[in-house]
C-alpha cells in the first residue's frame, strides 16, 4: 500500500510540473498606427507591440492586413469616333519587414469594372467607388522574423501603395485617370510555449529522482 501511495504521489508531482509546459497565444494586437484614408501613392508604417519574451518561447508570428480604397475614374474620348469599354482602379498594398522576409505584396484590390460608352470628344466620371480587401493572414516561423518580433518595445513595418488604372477600350482615342485614397490596418498574433519556472523544473527532477530510487529499491 505504501508503494502504491508513493507512486501516486510521484505521478502527481510530475503531472503538476509538466502541466505548466503548454502552448498558448498572445494577442491579436491591432496596430497602434492604422493608416487613415490618404491620397495614393503613399508610404507609411504600421507599428505593433513586440512579443514579451518573459512569457515564454515564441513559436510563430501571424500577421493579418486589410485595406480599403475609394476612387473616382475619369475617362475621356479625344478621338473623332465613338469609344466604349471598361475601366478599373487597381491598388497594390505592400507591407514589409526590415529584413525583407514577409510575403509581398499582401493584397491587390481592384474595384468592379466601370463601363462607359462615349461619343467623339465626350468624357465621363464614375463617381466615388469603394473597395475593401484582406489578405486572410499569414503565419511565419522563420527564425529571422521571430527575432525581429521579440523584444520589450515595438516593431514598425513599412507600408506603401502603388495605384494604376486598367483600361479595356474599343474605338476612339481614350484616356483615363483616377483619384484614389487608401487606408490600411493590421493585427499581429503570437503563438508561444510557456517556459516553466525554475521551481517547476525542480519538481520534475524530484519526481524523476524518486521514481529512480523506487526502481532501485525494488531490485
Amino acid at each position: 500500500m505504501k508503494k502504491f501511495t508513493f507512486l501516486v504521489a510521484t505521478a502527481l508531482i510530475l503531472a503538476g510540473a509538466t502541466s505548466s509546459i503548454y502552448a498558448t497565444i498572445s494577442g491579436p494586437f491591432t496596430t497602434s498606427t492604422p493608416i487613415p484614408s490618404t491620397l495614393t501613392d503613399w508610404s507609411s508604417s504600421l507599428t505593433f507591440p513586440e512579443f514579451d519574451s518573459s512569457l515564454g518561447t515564441l513559436q510563430s508570428v501571424t500577421l493579418e492586413f486589410s485595406a480599403t480604397f475609394t476612387t473616382t475614374l475619369t475617362i475621356q474620348n479625344t478621338g473623332i469616333t465613338a469609344s466604349s469599354g471598361t475601366a478599373q482602379t487597381e491598388v497594390q498594398v505592400t507591407v514589409e519587414d526590415a529584413g525583407d522576409n514577409l510575403d509581398v505584396p499582401f493584397d491587390v484590390i481592384s474595384n468592379p469594372a466601370f463601363g462607359y460608352s462615349l461619343g467623339a470628344g465626350d468624357s465621363v466620371t464614375s463617381g466615388l467607388i469603394s473597395k475593401s480587401g484582406n489578405d486572410g493572414g499569414n503565419t511565419y516561423t522563420l527564425p529571422a522574423i521571430l527575432a525581429e518580433f521579440n523584444g520589450p518595445g515595438t516593431i514598425s513595418l513599412p507600408a506603401s501603395t502603388f495605384t494604376q488604372t486598367l483600361l479595356a477600350n474599343t474605338g476612339g482615342n481614350t484616356d483615363s485617370s483616377q483619384v484614389t485614397d487608401a487606408s490600411a490596418t493590421g493585427t499581429v498574433l503570437y503563438d508561444y510555449i510557456v517556459v516553466p519556472e525554475p521551481s517547476t523544473w525542480a519538481l520534475v527532477a524530484l519526481g524523476l529522482g524518486a521514481l529512480s530510487l523506487f526502481r532501485r529499491n525494488r531490485r
